[in-house]
């Protein structure tokens, strides 16, 4: 009888194994089963985030690209621009629109403070051709720029009587006139001897009616840029230029 329950003991715990591993084996299955779908879904989300990834990629190339060209093409304009602007510049200071500093001379004329010795009051006063013919002897000397009384003389430029005046870029000017030029000083000073008319009116004219004709040389001269209007007025087409 003992041996029986032993035996009915044994066969019992042998169905409750195979029922507990088969309880064990669908519990697992199902779990895996259950988790199938979140796994897929993940490598799915990786798959994308991956994608996303090299399209990002692929566009900062595109965009360093573009910033590439458009650096190139920045540097080209503003390489355009440079060259423009250097040549503005070069053109403005050959037409004396730009102050120019440098040694030089100060030329300065001025009206006598004697009375007429010999009744003509012209003599005693510095004229348009005096100013003329100092200006001139200083081109002549290698000046870079010259001014009248701050009048800054160009191409375009004219040095003539008004009445009382002496008109400069349509400036009305009185004596004293004071003309300045940047240059070579000593080139300049001897341009000024070497013209007799100039020389004769910064020495024997000058001290016959009491002028005042000083000449001196300075390391650094400023002459102004010219200010006034460049609009030709009086224009005409010369037959047989160029």
């Amino acid at each position: 009888m003992k041996k029986n329950w032993h035996l009915s003991l044994a066969v019992v715990c042998m169905v409750l194994g195979v029922l507990l591993a088969m309880a064990f084996n669908t519990q697992q299955r199902n779990r895996e089963a259950l988790n199938a779908p979140r796994k897929e879904n993940l490598i799915k989300t990786v798959h994308g985030l991956e994608k996303e990834r090299d399209n990002l990629k692929a566009g900062i190339e595109s965009i360093r690209g573009q910033i590439s060209k458009y650096e190139n093409s920045a540097a080209q304009t503003q390489g355009i621009l440079s060259t423009y602007t250097r040549d503005l510049n070069d053109i403005k200071k050959a037409a004396g629109l730009t102050d120019v500093k440098g040694p030089g001379l100060i030329v300065t004329l001025a009206d006598s403070q004697q009375s007429p010795k010999d009744g003509e009051p012209n003599d005693y006063v510095i004229h348009d051709y005096d100013i003329r013919l100092v200006v001139n002897s200083l081109w002549a000397g290698g000046a870079k720029a010259v001014s009248v009384n701050g009048q800054r003389l160009i191409s375009t430029s004219s040095v003539r009587c008004a009445g009382g005046y002496v008109l400069v870029n349509s400036m009305r000017l009185v004596s004293p006139f004071t003309i300045k030029a940047v240059g070579n000083s000593q080139k300049m000073v001897e341009a000024l001897e070497a013209d007799t008319n100039t020389k004769r009116l910064l020495n024997e004219i000058a001290k016959f009616y009491g002028l005042k004709a000083d000449v001196e040389q300075k390391e650094g001269l400023t002459v102004p840029g010219y200010t006034g209007s460049l609009l030709m007025e009086n224009a005409k087409v010369v037959k047989g230029a160029d």
